[in-house]
């Protein structure tokens, strides 16, 4: 199963490859191009496991995403990629009343979606002949992702903190598609969708209070200082997901 996505992007890229057999590549006039795509998003591995045992478990839903690509192209259609996805997963319906690992209370993770913020850089590859576009990316960035699995009970003041987690993010992607006038392409793309968002979280020793205690040769009362426990918070997920969908590219 881990390798159907690698397996998927190389079969797409060798189908396009493929088509442009017997065609005349375009002039390299067009060096730069904005694309807007929208797909469904497919999860895989820990991201979207329900197992209570299992501290990667995401228990995420297939949901969708949408992308803006910014590309710079140079003369051999070789040239680099800006690019913002913005992707949601809603939580299995069955993980409404799991309690998170790090969470003593009784908070659940209850209806809320992961929500995810990336933001991308890398190599890409595009090329048009006659009217059949290919395109190929190789994406790395940096990304924010939102969702209860976050959540964790502060040791000191016992309440639930919530908020967001980063970490490093991937994307390989390719596409075909057909350009409808000198500008415009229409595609179909498939890309693999990968992240390590991590929420971590220091808390040293806080002086607590006194308790009473009696002296056991003296019997008088004395006060003995409280500290609690210095603790780590270390709340790792990992987010698997295949993509495929559709997209409008503007060349100018």
């Amino acid at each position: 199963m881990k390798k159907a996505p690698l397996f998927l992007f190389l079969l797409l890229f060798s189908l396009a490859v493929h088509a442009q057999t017997g065609l005349v590549s375009e002039k390299p006039s067009k060096k730069m191009a904005v694309e807007v795509s929208a797909g469904y998003s497919m999860v895989l591995g820990d991201y979207g496991k329900f197992d209570r045992e299992n501290s990667k478990s995401g228990y995420a839903a297939n949901g969708w995403l949408v992308q803006l690509t910014f590309d710079w192209l140079g003369n051999s259609g070789v040239g680099l990629a800006f690019q913002y996805t913005y992707q949601r997963n809603a939580l299995l319906d069955t993980a409404r009343g799991v309690n998170p690992i790090g969470v003593d209370t009784n908070f659940m993770l209850g209806t809320r979606a992961w929500s995810n913020h990336y933001l991308m850089l890398g190599p890409v590859f595009m090329k048009t002949f006659k009217r059949v576009s290919i395109d190929v990316r190789a994406l790395a960035g940096y990304m924010l992702a939102f969702s209860p699995n976050f959540t964790y009970t502060d040791p000191v003041t016992k309440q639930n903190v919530t908020g967001g987690a980063g970490g490093f993010a991937f994307q390989f992607s390719a596409g075909i598609g057909y350009a409808v006038s000198e500008h415009f392409i229409v595609k179909f793309n498939i890309n693999y969708l990968g992240a390590f968002p991590q929420k971590k979280k220091e808390y040293k020793a806080q002086f607590l209070g006194y308790y009473e205690e009696i002296d056991p040769e003296t019997g008088e009362k004395i006060w003995v200082p409280v500290w609690s426990d210095q603790i780590d918070i270390n709340i790792k997920k990992t987010i698997s997901t295949l993509n495929p969908g559709l997209g409008l590219i503007y060349r100018f």
